[in-house]
């Protein structure tokens, strides 16, 4: 399912990008030239059977703009909408920082205190940021600590340069 299998020569042969989507270059069974490529998968991402295999749709569009992605690294979202493959709305992150863009709420309830506990994760370490009596404080001292941990350099993210590889965040 990588992309790193496909040469961006190959790939330029069959797809154009235009308006934040992916175009056949040539009519293919019932697809025509000109039309969109892809559909939308069970996940909401879209993806296209080519050569044998089927590929995210947006990892083509980052190979069609920039060439091979680093292997390791992950293509995110911006906006989370996993169906916005426009290359402006992608980046290049590493899958703790794919993490990052999530909707996590950052607490629960803890039952044995009887208050509710915030938490953040990264690189798949949960770290405890307190109990509360009230939601409302536990989801604060989350997004507090979200802004602080969470963060991804957008501008030199945007396209990998192995200058530009994420520092790991140490705790």
């Amino acid at each position: 399912m990588k992309t790193n299998d496909i040469n961006k020569d190959v790939i330029e042969q069959a797809f154009e990008y235009k308006d934040g989507e992916l175009l056949w270059k040539y009519s293919k069974g019932n697809a025509k030239k000109g039309s969109l490529a892809g559909g939308l998968d069970n996940q909401g991402y879209a993806r296209v059977a080519f050569n044998k295999s089927r590929y995210k749709v947006h990892r083509i569009v980052w190979v069609l703009h920039f060439g091979d992605i680093p292997e390791g690294i992950e293509i995110d979202h911006i906006n989370r909408n996993r169906s916005d493959n426009r290359i402006e709305n992608l980046r290049l992150v590493t899958h703790s920082q794919n993490n990052f863009n999530t909707r996590a709420k950052g607490y629960t309830w803890d039952k044995k205190s009887k208050k509710w506990k915030a938490s953040i994760q990264l690189d798949r370490k949960r770290k405890e940021l307190g109990r509360f009596t009230n939601k409302k404080d536990a989801r604060q001292a989350y997004l507090d600590a979200k802004k602080i941990i969470h963060v991804i350099d957008t501008p030199s993210s945007l396209r990998y340069h192995p200058r530009n590889q994420p520092m790991a965040m140490r705790w």
